[in-house]
């Protein structure tokens, strides 16, 4: 059996491009891109909104910026990735979110998931009021870049749909990972 390599959308990886551009300058990201591998560099000036990005490369942009910049991966990533949530949900849906349910939020979190990243699945699941067990399945060796992107997508979007004190555990299972969600109305 052929080992599947994993990937993320291009098109959420040419965000995180721009967004690294406007938040640290054109020279330091070309800077920063220059450490990177042929075959990286290669992958990330030819990604459009239909191909898919290895992780890895993705995470080599991010290690390399970080380096460059001073700055720890997490950290900027975590930055990149909620600032590209809060770009893409900044028209009507940031209105539309406040007025949707606990239930319908939760239960329409596997739409952003399945638009990043191609393999998986989202579960998610309310448990409680105000609490909600999301999970990914089928996924056992989750890279903690896609690991923590997700967290950070969660906990974005239930900040933006208004709900207050979000906090958000991870946990990796034999499957993949287990996101425990809890907030304020």
């Amino acid at each position: 059996m052929a080992i599947k390599i994993p990937t993320i959308s291009g098109s959420l990886v040419g965000q995180h491009r721009k967004i690294l551009s406007a938040l640290i300058g054109a020279e330091p990201l070309a800077r920063a891109l220059a450490t990177l591998s042929a075959a990286d560099r290669q992958t990330l000036d030819e990604v459009t909104t239909l191909t898919y990005v290895p992780i890895a490369t993705a995470e080599a942009l991010f290690e390399a910026v970080a380096r460059e910049v001073g700055r720890d991966v997490p950290s900027l990533h975590e930055q990149v990735s909620r600032t590209s949530l809060e770009q893409n949900l900044k028209t009507i849906w940031r209105l539309l979110l406040r007025f949707t349910s606990d239930e319908a939020l939760i239960a329409r979190t596997p739409v952003l998931f399945t638009k990043a990243f191609p393999q998986g699945q989202m579960r998610p699941r309310m448990v409680a009021p105000h609490r909600a067990e999301i999970r990914i399945i089928e996924w056992p060796d989750m890279p903690e870049y896609a690991v923590r992107g997700t967290h950070v997508a969660v906990e974005t979007v239930l900040r933006l749909a208004g709900r207050s004190s979000v906090k958000i555990t991870t946990d990796r299972t034999s499957d993949g990972v287990v996101y425990a969600a809890t907030w304020l109305s």
